[in-house]
C-alpha cells in the first residue's frame, strides 16, 4: 500500500510540474513583456576612449549654456566666475577619483545603490533605499526637467528671436500667468520629453544612433563657441577687455554664491556616470581611473574656455538688469548680429545639444527604475516596472512611468515657486544629489576602516574566492589580478568637505531689506520673510522628498517585508506538519528547488541581489520573500495532492 501511495505521489508530482511549466509557457507566449537581464546581455565593450567619450557626453549638458549668465550676474566679477568654475572642476575630479576606488572594490554596476548597501547595511539597507527613492522621484526628474526647460527656452528664442523671462515675481505661484509664453514653454518641454521617451521605447539601437548624433552636435557647437570666443578675445582685445575690467553693478550677497555653487555642480554632474555601467568595462581598475580623470579634466578645460568666450563677447551691460539663461543665444547675436538666420541656426544647434543631454538622462533614469524594481523597492508594481518589451527589447513601463512623473514635476513644481524653472529644478536636484554624494564619500572611509586588512595587494585562487562570503562586517572581494586602486586620503577629504560645505552653506540666506526700496519696518519684515522662503525653497523640496522616502522605506519596505517573512514562516511551519504526517515532505523541497533554478535561469530572480547584511545568509531578504512565495505555491499543490492520495488509499 505504501509503495502504491509513493508511486502515485511521484507521478502526480511530475504531472503537476508539467502542468505548471505548460501554464508558464502559455503565459510567456501571450505576454507582451518579459524580464530580461539587460546587464548580462551587454558586452564588455568599454575601453578608455569609449569611456572618456561617454563621460564627456553625460557631463556636458544644458548647464554650460544656461548657468554662466546666471552666475555672472550673481557674483559680478569675471575673475571670481572663472575661479568658481575651476573649483567646481577640482571638486568633480576628487569625487570622480573617489568613485574609481568604489568601482574597483565592487566591480559591478549600480553606483551609489551598491556602495551605500556595503557602507550602511543597517538598518535594513535604508540608505540604499533612500537613494533609489530620491534618485527616481526627485534627483533624476529634477535634472530632466531643468535640462528640458533650458531646451524649451532656447527653442522659444529660435522661433521668436528673444528670451522669455519666466521668473515668477509673486511669492505665491505662476498659476495665474497667461498661457503664452509661460505655459507654452512648459508644453514645449513636455513635448521634447515625449519625443525622447518614444524613440527610446521603440528601439535601443536607434536610440543609441540618435544619441550619438546629438553628442557630436553638442561637442561641435561648444567647440565653435570656445574657438570663436577666444578668437574674438585676441582679435578685439581693446573691446573685450572692458568686460574683464568691469564689474556688474552691485555687491554679491551670500545667497548668490550658494546658488552659483549649486548651478556649477549641476553643470559638472555626470562625472560618476561610468560607475552605473561597470559590467561593460574591460579591466575596471585600469580603464576607469583613466576614463574618469581624463574626461573630467577635458570638461573643466572646455567649461573654462566657454566662460572666457561668453565674458569676452557678451556685453556686461546686458547683465545689469537680469541674468541671462540663454547666454549662448546672446553670444551668437553678438557675433552674427547682422544675420538673423545664422543666429537662429546656431541657437537651434544649442537646442539639439541640450536635447541630447536630456536623452542620455532619460535613458539612464529608466535603467535605475528597472534596477530598483528588480530589488523589489516598489511593493506593488515591481514586476511591471522591471519588465522589458519582447519585440522592442526596451523597458517601456519604466520609460512611461518616468515620462508621467517628470511631466507632473514640470507642470506642478515648476509653477509653484518664485524662482525660474531652470534654477528651481537644477538647485533642488543637485542639493538632493549631494546628500548622497556626501554619504557615499563618508561611506568610502567606513569601508576602508572595516576592511583595512583586505584592501591590500593580494591574490585569491578561485577556490578562495568561492569561500569568501558577505557578512555584516566584511564584503566579498572579487578575484584581484593587480593592486587595488586607493584614492589618496586628501583627495577623498576634499570631496567629503565639499559635500559638507554645500549641504550647510545652502542654508545661509541674505534676507536683508534693500535700502533702495525705502520700505517701512512691517513691509521690510514681510519682504525678508518672502526672501527666506524663496531662497530656501529648493532645500525644502529636497528634504520633503527625503522625509517621504523614509516613510516609504519603513512602511512599504522594512515593515511590509518583515510582515511577509513572518507570515510565510508561520505558514511554512504549519504545512510542514501536514507534510510530515502524509510522508511526502521530501518532494516539496525538490519541487521548490527545481522551480527556483528555473527562475534563476530565466533571470526572474535577481541573483546580483545577494547583498551584505547583518545576518550570515547567502541570499537577501528580498530573494527569501520569493523563495517563501514559491514554497507556499508548492505547499498548496501538495496539500491538495495529499488529500487526493489519502482518498485513493482509503478506497484501495
Amino acid at each position: 500500500m505504501s509503495a502504491i501511495k509513493n508511486d502515485t505521489t511521484q507521478s502526480d508530482l511530475v504531472q503537476t510540474e508539467r502542468e505548471s511549466n505548460e501554464v508558464r509557457i502559455s503565459l510567456s507566449n501571450t505576454s507582451k513583456v518579459s524580464i530580461i537581464d539587460f546587464q548580462a546581455k551587454e558586452k564588455e565593450l568599454l575601453g578608455v576612449i569609449y569611456g572618456i567619450g561617454m563621460n564627456i557626453n553625460n557631463v556636458i549638458g544644458s548647464g554650460i549654456v544656461t548657468s554662466p549668465g546666471i552666475i555672472w550676474k550673481a557674483v559680478k566679477s569675471p575673475e571670481i566666475v572663472l575661479l568658481l568654475w575651476f573649483v567646481g572642476g577640482i571638486v568633480s575630479m576628487s569625487g570622480s577619483l573617489s568613485y574609481v576606488e568604489l568601482g574597483v572594490i565592487h566591480k559591478i554596476s549600480g553606483g551609489e545603490t551598491k556602495y551605500l548597501q556595503t557602507a550602511y547595511p543597517d538598518p535594513k539597507f535604508m540608505m540604499s533605499y533612500l537613494f533609489s527613492f530620491m534618485f527616481i522621484f526627485a534627483i533624476r526628474p529634477g535634472i530632466i526637467s531643468a535640462v528640458l526647460q533650458s531646451a524649451a527656452q532656447y527653442f522659444w528664442y529660435t522661433i521668436k528671436g528673444y528670451r522669455y523671462d519666466d521668473d515668477i515675481k509673486q511669492i505665491t505661484n505662476g498659476w495665474h500667468l497667461p498661457f503664452s509664453p509661460f505655459w507654452f514653454i512648459k508644453l514645449i518641454a513636455v513635448g521634447f520629453l515625449f519625443i525622447i521617451t518614444i524613440y527610446h521605447m521603440l528601439s535601443n539601437r536607434w536610440a543609441n544612433y540618435i544619441n550619438q548624433t546629438l553628442a557630436i552636435i553638442k561637442l561641435t557647437t561648444y567647440s565653435i563657441i570656445a574657438i570663436a570666443g577666444i578668437y574674438r578675445l585676441i582679435a578685439n582685445w581693446s573691446v573685450s577687455r572692458i568686460n574683464w575690467q568691469t564689474q556688474i553693478n552691485g555687491n554679491s550677497d551670500i545667497k548668490d554664491y550658494s546658488t552659483s555653487i549649486l548651478l556649477i555642480m549641476f553643470s559638472y554632474d555626470g562625472w560618476n556616470s561610468l560607475n552605473y555601467s561597470l559590467d561593460e568595462f574591460r579591466k575596471v581598475e585600469k580603464k576607469l581611473i583613466y576614463s574618469n580623470s581624463i574626461s573630467v579634466g577635458i570638461v573643466t578645460i572646455i567649461y573654462l574656455l566657454v566662460n572666457v568666450a561668453f565674458i569676452s563677447v557678451v556685453p556686461a551691460s546686458s547683465m545689469d538688469s537680469k541674468s541671462d539663461e540663454t547666454i549662448a543665444a546672446t553670444f551668437f547675436r553678438q557675433l552674427f548680429g547682422e544675420s538673423e538666420v545664422i543666429v537662429r541656426i546656431f541657437t537651434a544647434l544649442v537646442v539639439l545639444s541640450v536635447i541630447g543631454t536630456a536623452a542620455s538622462t532619460v535613458w539612464s533614469g529608466s535603467r535605475v527604475i528597472v534596477a530598483a524594481a528588480i530589488s523589489h523597492f516598489f511593493p506593488i508594481y515591481s514586476y511591471e516596472l522591471r519588465t522589458w518589451h519582447n519585440y522592442f527589447n526596451t523597458p517601456v513601463n519604466a520609460l512611461f512611468a518616468q515620462f508621467i512623473w517628470c511631466t507632473l514635476i514640470i507642470f506642478f513644481v515648476g509653477s509653484s515657486f518664485t524662482l525660474t524653472s531652470f534654477t528651481l529644478f537644477s538647485t533642488f536636484s543637485m542639493y538632493s544629489y549631494w546628500i548622497f554624494y556626501f554619504a557615499t564619500g563618508v561611506g568610502l572611509l567606513i569601508i576602508r576602516n572595516r576592511n583595512k586588512n583586505n584592501l591590500k595587494n593580494k591574490r585569491f585562487s578561485f577556490e578562495e574566492e568561492e569561500k569568501s562570503k558577505f557578512n555584516g562586517n566584511s564584503y566579498n572581494l572579487l578575484k584581484i589580478e593587480e593592486k587595488l586602486y586607493k584614492v589618496p586620503l586628501p583627495v577623498a577629504t576634499i570631496f567629503i568637505l565639499a559635500g559638507l560645505f554645500i549641504l550647510t552653506f545652502s542654508f545661509v540666506v541674505d534676507d536683508r531689506c534693500p535700502e533702495a526700496l525705502n520700505l517701512d519696518p512691517p513691509s521690510c519684515n514681510e519682504y525678508s520673510r518672502k526672501e527666506r522662503i524663496q531662497q530656501l525653497s529648493p532645500m525644502f523640496i529636497s528634504y520633503g522628498f527625503f522625509i517621504i522616502a523614509i516613510i516609504f522605506w519603513y512602511f512599504l519596505y522594512y515593515w511590509w517585508n518583515t510582515y511577509l517573512i513572518e507570515k510565510n514562516s508561520r505558514s511554512s511551519e504549519n504545512t510542514k506538519v501536514v507534510e510530515k504526517e502524509s510522508g511526502i515532505e521530501g518532494y516539496e523541497e525538490a519541487a521548490i528547488n527545481k522551480k527556483l533554478n528555473e527562475e534563476v535561469a530565466k533571470n526572474e530572480i535577481d541573483i546580483s541581489d545577494f547583498s551584505p547584511g547583518p545576518s550570515n545568509r547567502s541570499i537577501s531578504q528580498l530573494s527569501l520573500n520569493r523563495h517563501q512565495s514559491l514554497r507556499n505555491q508548492s505547499q498548496h499543490s501538495l496539500t491538495s495532492l495529499n488529500r487526493k492520495n489519502q482518498n485513493q488509499s482509503t478506497q484501495t
